[in-house]
């Protein structure tokens, strides 16, 4: 690995190997389809970065694989290693979009966007746990001390057949038997904002509490903790 100036992290990088950043994935034996190259086999749950240290942490699809109370946890994570002023970038599969869809396509296309839904199955790692979508994105990562750069939608086939700047017209130019799966992608910069992390984990988790299930909701706090 090259030395590198500042320290961008790319987590659950898979195939996709990043210059300038250091790639980090599960060990290869975790996968059974997917040929991991990464600098670092870990599991990025028991990744240690000291506080104030990482310039840019960047994910594809990833956060999704982790259950409400992870993914909060995991988020709290990454701000403490990112400087002030330092980058997240996060995509995921876009669910606000997905489930309209869900609601008005045929038999066949349901099977395909509940696939990207709730992921492809084929290893211990591959389902979906949670979903991610503009509003939400929003809410946490204001939640958590976050400044927006930019949230939009995305295309899976669109960036490995055609230019960015000709997504819009994705539909007309790529051959009618092409599927494709829509997903979100959010930038963000870390503020200066004092975060009380057990306020912000309850306002966030109670989101998702059907009527009181003040029980449920202690759990999934003891698991953010």
């Amino acid at each position: 690995m090259e030395a590198i100036d500042k320290i961008k992290l790319h987590l659950g990088c898979g195939e996709v190997y990043l210059e300038g950043y250091i790639n980090i994935d599960l060990p290869r034996s975790e996968h059974n389809i997917m040929k991991v190259k990464a600098d670092v086999y870990k599991d990025i749950r028991q990744l240690e970065y000291p506080e104030n240290f990482v310039d840019e942490i960047r994910t594809h699809h990833m956060l999704e694989h982790f259950s409400r109370q992870e993914a909060i946890k995991i988020l709290f994570q990454w701000r403490r290693w990112l400087k002030v002023g330092g980058v997240l970038h996060v995509e995921t599969p876009d669910f606000e979009t997905a489930a309209k869809k869900f609601s008005e396509a045929d038999l066949s296309d349901k099977f395909k966007i509940a696939r990207h839904i709730f992921g492809s199955h084929e290893s211990s790692w591959a389902f979906h746990r949670d979903f991610w979508g503009e509003e939400k994105f929003r809410f946490v990562l204001n939640k958590l001390g976050f400044e927006i750069i930019e949230i939009k939608p995305t295309t899976a086939y669109t960036a490995k057949y055609i230019p960015d700047r000709f997504s819009k017209y994705a539909s007309k130019i790529l051959p009618s038997h092409v599927d494709f799966l829509d997903n979100i992608t959010a930038r963000a910069r870390k503020t200066a904002a004092l975060i009380n992390k057990q306020e912000v984990a309850k306002e966030i988790l109670e989101m998702s509490r059907v009527g009181k299930e003040d029980d449920i909701l202690n759990v999934w706090l003891k698991e953010v903790a």
